[in-house]
């Protein structure tokens, strides 16, 4: 069992070793960018054919038309002049 928290001890050490050194790093912005991509792209690539056609589902016509004449209509807003 001694072992066991002195292996935990020399891995906690390593990692606040690890973090105050990458603390130091200064990258440019293009890096970040680059690496927000890499992030985004390797988060979806499971998903990456949910925008083919035979995955969209799209509404009968008849309920299209019905959901055009049920909206809402909305009037632009006028703000009213101050009388003073």
């Amino acid at each position: 069992m001694p072992q066991f928290w002195i292996a935990i001890f020399f891995i906690l050490l390593a990692v606040a070793q690890l973090y105050q050194s990458l603390q130091d790093i200064n990258l440019p912005l293009p890096v970040y960018l680059g690496l927000g991509v890499v992030l985004a792209v390797a988060s979806n690539a499971q998903s990456k054919f949910s925008f083919s056609q035979d995955r969209q589902q799209t509404l009968p016509q008849s309920q299209s038309a019905d959901l055009a004449k049920n909206s809402v209509q909305t009037e632009p807003l006028t703000v009213p002049k101050n009388s003073d």
